[in-house]
């Protein structure tokens, strides 16, 4: 048996680099005994944990302050075998403990800090390495016993098996983290004193009142005067006898068109000037709460660019056109020409951002596993490689231009940076503009490649309107947590 005593200090040494390590040599089984699992941490091990044959074991400790639903069902999706023990009770489970066995060794480590991602990477912090050689005297059998203490452990002492069920009712329980758990509904003080307000009283029964009001058909429905309304109808020109300028005389009566009297006649009229937004409804991306002032999305939005298979799209309206005197519109009109986008040639990449750290308030990060798919759109492969903080990182320098749609403020930054450092779970677009702006959890981050070192960043707000537009566009689910993504 061999003991090291290692010291990681500044990002040099660290625990998170040795446990990549252990499963980069393909161990036959990993455990993990740990009290405080944070999903800052787990989100750093699971770069590692994709594609790997090795056998996992979990034991950890859960919380309402710091454990994700999202992190729990991330596990379960590597392996059955995890176990949680409850640190909400006066007891708690307190261990950093990871053993990796191989066919000819094992390898733990124990550690004092979390695992979380200061506590694996960046703190000044202590950890022991243990090496059991099989081949060298009774360090095989000494091996055993220690791990069948660290199990016995698990069975014995108020550990509970996790599955999807549990999750759930650990949410409800309100055992973990949840973002729904927090919603309470505050009585009143005439409620908990037994009585009824009949402030309360008197609404509901108007609102009762309003919604009985709803089926009741004899109710008028006002009319809307147009006359004072100019509208402009498109007469063809088949339809119109010419005759000299002073004398045209148009006799509606005989006509196929006539002069709109109410709201729905005035649609079918305007409904050829219509016919994009109808297109934009078959494909999913029209709201009708938004009006076209608040909204131009035919200068947003360019079908040709989104990521559909490669077909011709018939567009079948819900119910036959009435008879118009206008002529019909070719069939050729309703087919649309979508391609399916090639990765390598993708401009813009709109996803949910998480809620803006105090720690890096000049940073978004995006997971890492999507500058493996789209890595072009980075450009950090031929990136240079510099020393930050005494850490290598890839670093691209950049010119971008960030836009707070709230605000509608924009700010240009020539010194921004992507950055990147090696076995991280995240890469960083950094600036010091982003500091000036805002934001909260998912709300939308739209980023637009312009050129190789020129980026265009806009934030969007859950509150404005257009929102909804874009949160249709992430149709794609991260790795690592339930945020959406989405590119073009």
């Amino acid at each position: 048996m061999q003991v090291n005593i290692i010291m990681q200090k500044e990002n040099e040494n660290t625990l998170a680099s040795a446990i990549s390590t252990c499963l980069e040599k393909n161990a036959k089984k990993a455990y993990f005994f740990v009290g405080n699992f944070k999903e800052s941490g787990y989100k750093i091990i699971e770069e590692d944990l994709i594609d790997i044959k090795t056998k996992l074991f979990f034991a950890i400790g859960i919380d309402k302050k710091t454990t994700t639903r999202g992190m729990l069902e991330g596990l379960l999706g590597y392996t059955d075998d995890v176990y949680f023990y409850s640190n909400n009770n006066l007891n708690e489970f307190v261990s950093n403990i990871c053993v990796f066995e191989y066919s000819d060794r094992a390898d733990i480590f124990v550690s004092g800090s979390n695992v979380s991602e200061s506590g694996i990477q960046s703190d000044l912090s202590l950890y022991t390495k243990i090496t059991y050689d099989f081949k060298e005297g009774n360090d095989k059998k000494d091996y055993k016993a220690q791990l069948k203490e660290l199990q016995k452990i698990v069975e014995e002492d108020g550990f509970n098996k996790l599955d999807l069920d549990t999750i759930e009712k650990l949410v409800q329980d309100k055992e973990i983290f949840s973002t729904r758990q927090y919603n309470h509904s505050v009585m009143s003080i005439s409620e908990l004193l037994g009585k009824k307000d009949k402030k309360d009283e008197s609404e509901k029964d108007e609102d009762k009142s309003n919604a009985e009001d709803v089926y009741k058909n004899d109710i008028e429905i006002p009319k809307i005067d147009l006359s004072d309304i100019a509208i402009d109808i498109d007469i063809p020109e088949e339809t119109i006898e010419r005759k000299p300028k002073e004398d045209i005389d148009i006799d509606y009566e005989e006509e196929e068109i006539t002069l709109p009297k109410d709201i729905e006649s005035y649609e079918e009229v305007k409904q050829e000037e219509t016919e994009k937004d109808e297109i934009d409804k078959n494909n999913e991306l029209y709201d009708e709460s938004m009006k076209d002032d608040d909204i131009k999305l035919d200068e947003t939005l360019d079908i040709n660019d989104m990521l559909f298979s490669k077909a011709d799209v018939k567009l079948e309206p819900d119910k036959p056109k009435k008879k118009r005197a206008r002529k019909s519109i070719n069939e050729e009109d309703n087919v649309v020409k979508v391609k399916k986008v090639n990765l390598n040639n993708i401009s813009n990449l709109i996803f949910e951002v998480s809620s803006k750290n105090a720690k890096e308030e000049d940073a978004v990060r995006i997971p890492n596993h999507i500058r493996t798919m789209i890595p072009e759109f980075f450009g950090l492969d031929d990136a240079d490689t510099e020393e930050i903080n005494g850490t290598s990182y890839k670093v691209k320098h950049i010119s971008l231009e960030v836009v707070d749609a709230k605000t509608n403020e924009k700010y240009n930054d020539n010194e921004a940076m992507i950055t990147y450092k090696p076995r991280q779970s995240y890469l960083t677009f950094v600036s010091s503009v982003l500091s000036n702006i805002m934001y909260d959890e998912d709300d939308i981050v739209r980023i637009i490649k312009l050129s190789d070192f020129e980026y265009h960043m806009e934030i969007i707000s859950k509150k404005l309107k257009e929102y909804k537009v874009w949160s249709k566009l992430c149709n794609q689910t991260f790795r690592t947590s339930t945020k959406k993504y989405g590119v073009m």
